[in-house]
């Protein structure tokens, strides 16, 4: 795509990803409240589907640039915004007085396997070659997003989910329902407390697993796109196996314990990374590290699910998302600047240790260390 700088492109397209989350989220959260669940989630699929097949279709006809580029990062991650409070404020419904972290395991399960099967597919489209990546491979990738997201908008056609209770009343308008949610977060010490493990974790974890990654696998190991997006796949096999082991033993721990543990390895997990100079041995690393995600996205699911009430969960995880979000884009900001001053393995070491004591401090808590 011409004109100007790459990297200017690349943080403006960046910035309109992550601006939705930040600003619109909440009020999708509030939407998430108010409205059928399930049907906000098929619009989101469907707005989504059709959102990027513009980009191939652009890319076709000549008109690929990168302000559309921007408008469809900022409109996809707009419906993603209301898609996943969504889908986890539903769960409850759907468990039907099942486990519920044994059905948001399963779903972490689900979601892993998808994950596995699209960065070995992107690694295929891509090639193996590190001094060019055609245009139209990349392209390609985006109409197998679009068709992913068409398939999530037919498989929920055909869910069936029980009908919510919905307030007989209604506040004065969503600022009103934003700003309860927010009363409630911060009344809360478990919610107040997620959010801030959210915060702390993923500011010193995300930007060295993006920025960090691509770093290591260009400069330190010399390696094609490809080799990233085998490294991607090999998280994904760890995180696929740490949700089978949460499926098959977690209904038995305490989760609080589960969340703060799975904190504590996620960053001790970077650190060796450090020392790393064999590719089979990174890639092993880094199957290790994802073993640990679901500890913490399972635990801290099933603990909002349980604590916040039902009509405010929506609002509830569309915080969770903003702090997520925010504070992966404050870590890319800070590992990119680390960058220029320090080799890709030294911002796993820092990283790593940054991450580790978030989970010892998550020990003062109280409330999230007592969970059950």
């Amino acid at each position: 795509i011409a004109g100007g700088s790459a990297s200017a492109k690349t943080g403006v397209v960046l910035l309109f990803h992550y601006l939705p989350f930040l600003v619109v989220g909440p009020f999708a959260g509030a939407l998430a409240d108010r409205t059928d669940q399930r049907r906000l989630m098929i619009a989101a699929d469907l707005a989504r589907a059709a959102l990027l097949a513009t980009l191939p279709i652009a890319f076709l006809t000549g008109h690929l640039s990168w302000p559309l580029l921007a408008v469809v990062a900022f409109l996809v991650a707009t419906a993603s915004s209301a898609f996943a409070p969504a889908r986890d404020a539903l769960l409850p419904r759907l468990a039907e007085g099942r486990s519920l972290v044994a059905v948001n395991a399963s779903f972490q399960t689900s979601s892993q396997l998808a994950y596995i099967v699209g960065t070995v597919l992107s690694g295929l489209l891509l090639g193996w070659d590190r001094s060019s990546v055609r245009a139209d491979a990349i392209v390609r990738l985006y109409w197998f997003d679009a068709a992913s997201f068409l398939a999530s908008f037919v498989t929920l056609l055909l869910v069936a989910a029980p009908r919510a209770e919905r307030p007989t009343t209604r506040g004065p308008g969503a600022l009103a329902d934003v700003l309860e949610g927010l009363r409630h977060a911060r009344r809360s010490r478990l919610v107040s407390g997620l959010l801030f493990l959210t915060a702390v974790d993923n500011f010193c974890i995300m930007g060295p697993a993006i920025i960090g990654a691509t770093l290591l696998i260009k400069d330190t190991f010399g390696l094609a796109p490809a080799h990233l997006a085998l490294l991607e796949g090999a998280l994904g096999v760890g995180w696929l196996a740490g949700s089978l082991v949460v499926l098959r033993f977690g209904t038995a721990w305490p989760k609080g314990r589960v969340l703060l543990f799975g904190i504590l390895m996620d960053g001790l997990t970077f650190v060796p990374v450090y020392w790393i100079r064999s590719y089979p041995l990174l890639l092993a690393a880094m199957a290790f590290h994802g073993l640990w995600i679901p500890f913490i996205q399972v635990a801290r699911t099933t603990l909002v699910q349980e604590n916040v009430p039902p009509a405010l969960l929506g609002r509830a995880f569309s915080l969770i998302n903003l702090t997520f979000v925010g504070f992966t884009g404050l870590s890319l900001l800070a590992t990119g600047w680390l960058g220029e001053s320090l080799a890709p393995p030294a911002i796993f070491l820092v990283a790593g240790a940054g991450g580790a004591v978030a989970g010892l401090a998550g020990l003062a808590f109280r409330d999230l260390r007592r969970a059950r």
